[in-house]
């Protein structure tokens, strides 16, 4: 649909948990900070109080009116339902608003010709999907972001578990998170990243060697996950029971983060300035992620 005024990208449909959401947000927001594009995420006005300068998130009826599954909730975890009977969808179909679905994953420079080409014709383009990824505006933005996407000190202010590591950074203790996911992972791509508790002790053990060997002996483990840890845990573990965001934010203090690979671990260094190693098998290979 052809408009007369500022150009503005809409995402329409949110994208998996937290983790996933502000990962699609961040691309798709560098995006446009570096087109001067204006940019509106109504899928994002759960989260957006947490942090300090999010994006613009608020909706209106018309923004719902898109959202509609106009299959309602028969078949609602089909893929098929969720991308095509949509309001949006059917508008966009019979020519009467732009909407792009990144469903696929290509090279960064295709995703950015497709927007900066459907905006040569609309002032107004509506997006969804998971596989948009600039990784070049994103770092080029990051001190950017990490301001914007810090949380609001109100929500980690007077928590004791939170000052006890604000306490142990200060005193020049080496911080490693070891996020432990397993859930959903027992099925996801066949078990892969799927890992015992003993692969989590090889690693640990691993890296207290060697940050040993470089002689930095004052360490600290956090351990993060969404389920009951069971390990017999040394005098220099702590095992986080935060909520999520609060420990994105712990997460984003420490000087190395290592788990299998997740959106959850990949957000947290993005936000903070360590290391970031993803467990890739079970034998434990380490690799390490440039953000």
């Amino acid at each position: 649909m052809k408009k007369n005024g500022q150009k503005q990208l809409i995402i329409i449909k949110p994208k998996g948990n937290h983790s996933n959401s502000l990962l699609q947000n961040v691309h798709f927001e560098a995006f446009c900070l570096d087109n001067k594009i204006e940019f509106r995420n109504p899928t994002f006005g759960d989260m957006a109080e947490l942090y300090a300068a999010p994006c613009r998130y608020e909706t209106n009826f018309w923004l719902k009116f898109l959202q509609i599954n106009l299959l309602f909730g028969l078949f609602r975890h089909s893929r098929v339902v969720k991308r095509i009977f949509s309001v949006v969808w059917l508008l966009s179909k019979i020519g009467l608003l732009k909407f792009i679905r990144f469903d696929k994953k290509f090279n960064e420079e295709y995703y950015r010709q497709i927007l900066l080409k459907a905006f040569e014709k609309h002032d107004i383009v509506y997006a969804a999907g998971w596989w948009f990824e600039l990784p070049k505006e994103a770092k080029k933005l990051r001190a950017n972001f990490q301001k914007k996407y810090a949380l609001k000190p109100q929500f980690y202010e007077d928590n004791p578990f939170v000052e006890k590591i604000n306490r142990l950074k200060s005193e020049n203790y080496t911080l490693i998170g070891v996020h432990i996911r397993r859930g959903d992972y027992k099925k996801w791509k066949g078990g892969k990243y799927f890992f015992s508790n003993e692969i989590y002790q090889k690693q640990i053990d691993n890296i207290a060697e060697k940050l040993s060997a470089k002689g930095e002996n004052r360490q600290i483990f956090i351990l993060f996950s969404n389920e009951e840890l069971q390990f017999q845990k040394p005098n220099n573990w702590l095992i986080s029971k935060e909520k999520w965001f609060i420990d994105h934010h712990i997460m984003s203090l420490c000087d190395i983060l290592t788990g299998p690979p997740s959106t959850f671990t990949l957000w947290a260094n993005y936000i903070g300035c360590g290391k970031l190693f993803f467990i890739v098998d079970k034998n434990g290979e380490l690799i390490e992620q440039n953000i």
